[in-house]
């Protein structure tokens, strides 16, 4: 006997499909991939007519494109390219995907576990509850938990920032970007975060995404003498 076809599960899965699009809007990067891998899982296992299964797949190619070109993704993955039509083949991609940041994750909560706190538990503690979900992508939840906790964010802020200098001076580039986009989760306006973040991209001569990055700065303090200077040598040198 056939499977019965129930259209409401079809519509649970595009209403689920909206929630990872939620999250995708919101930077919340690991929890939409989490959400996207069980709306694929239900894609596999759900008997349904034609014409939602082909609705649904034309909306998950809309969205594998969207998460491709969100800028939250690629500073956490990298560039990545999905293939449409291909659920099978997506859903063992975003497993692997979560299952990696899970080991991060582990590693995170394991060093944490084992280095000093400094005397302070509870702060060190929500610290390492920050990193984790910074190093998940999962942007807007870091940021409620930092809220306006100075303290919080000088930690943050140096660990971050001394990074990516000391990668930038390394010739690291890549990652030095990485950490400094870090730090901007924690201080999206600070002009000076975007200012290294330019200059790691003129170690690259990748002289259009450091103009990119210069001016964001200058449009946060357009008095930036340092950042007026620095357009200027772009601007001379290729950008």
């Amino acid at each position: 006997m056939d499977e019965v076809i129930k259209r409401e599960e079809a519509s649970i899965i595009a209403k689920e499909l909206k929630h990872c699009q939620l999250n995708l809007k919101k930077g919340n990067i690991f929890s939409c991939l989490v959400c996207f891998e069980g709306v694929l899982k239900k894609m596999l296992g759900t008997n349904m007519l034609p014409s939602d299964s082909k609705q649904l797949n034309e909306d998950i190619n809309s969205f594998q494109h969207d998460l491709a070109s969100s800028k939250t993704f690629k500073d956490v993955y990298g560039p990545v390219t999905f293939r449409d039509n291909e659920i099978a083949t997506t859903l063992d991609f975003m497993q692997q995907l979560i299952e990696i940041k899970n080991e991060e994750t582990r590693a995170l909560l394991e060093a944490a576990t084992g280095g000093d706190t400094g005397g302070d538990t509870a702060l060190a503690a929500k610290v390492q509850q920050i990193k984790v979900l910074i190093e998940q992508g999962d942007y807007t939840d870091a940021q409620e938990m930092i809220a306006d906790n100075e303290e919080i964010m000088d930690v943050l802020l140096g660990e971050y920032n001394a990074a990516g200098i000391e990668f930038r001076q390394a010739g690291q580039y890549d990652e030095a970007i990485i950490a400094f986009r870090k730090a901007l989760v924690v201080l999206p306006n600070d002009e000076g975060l975007y200012y290294n973040i330019a200059r790691a991209f003129i170690g690259k001569k990748a002289w259009k995404d450091a103009a990119e990055e210069i001016n964001a700065a200058l449009k946060i303090n357009p008095e930036f003498a340092e950042g007026i200077k620095l357009l200027n040598f772009i601007r001379e040198s290729g950008g």
